[in-house]
């Protein structure tokens, strides 16, 4: 108990002293969402009805998943997300690369934004509902893990940058390992994503499309 105590007074600690990080980073994902529910607001009506209905067919694919099929699902999941956070994290540690970051949290929300703009837009009610199971699950996972990656390799990277200004010699192995442990643990949400995303959402998808 007192460990468990102990871990969490840590982490609050690092939050608050990484607080501004963790702003940045959940408003690039907040304006990436905000655009994205735009862009699906001012898509031409004839490239809305062609995506409508290429989505209405991915969520039936994925309403009707097999065993096999979950698994391939679950598998390219997590490779497709891990692949993102490792970018981010890569970003981060070389410095040069830190402002990508921003993009690509800009774009992993205008991905969300999009979707759930366009089925609210073109279901009402219903795309409400169909947002909320199929979104939603697997990123409560996902969201978590890419802001826990970028911000630990962000902030390696500034304790770099300010080592070579102000001539310091803070010592950055301890940064890394930091940074190392935080993207393990973001895998880890990852995985349970993927488990998430192949074999729970399709689930929800199909109890909920036999009443739609």
């Amino acid at each position: 108990m007192h460990h468990r105590t102990e871990l969490i007074s840590v982490l609050g600690n690092y939050i608050r002293k990484h607080m501004l990080m963790y702003v940045i980073i959940i408003t690039m994902l907040v304006m990436g969402t905000i655009f994205g529910a735009i862009a699906a607001k001012i898509l031409p009506e004839n490239e809305k009805a062609g995506l409508f209905q290429d989505l209405i067919g991915f969520f039936s694919a994925l309403g009707s998943t097999t065993q096999t099929s979950a698994v391939s699902a679950s598998h390219q999941g997590f490779f497709g997300n891990l692949k993102t956070v490792l970018i981010g994290w890569i970003l981060g540690l070389s410095v040069i690369g830190a402002p990508g970051i921003g993009v690509l949290v800009f774009l992993r929300g205008f991905i969300i934004g999009f979707t759930v703009g366009f089925l609210i837009l073109q279901m009402s009610g219903k795309g409400i509902i169909l947002a909320i199971i199929s979104i939603l699950p697997q990123n409560i996972f996902i969201i978590p893990a890419l802001i826990f990656s970028c911000e630990s390799s962000l902030a390696f990277s500034k304790a770099v940058i300010k080592n070579r200004l102000r001539n310091m010699r803070e010592p950055l192995y301890p940064r890394f390992m930091l940074s190392c442990i935080a993207v393990i643990c973001s895998i880890a949400l990852l995985g349970i994503a993927s488990i998430v995303e192949g074999f729970i959402t399709p689930v929800f998808i199909q109890l909920v499309s036999r009443h739609m």
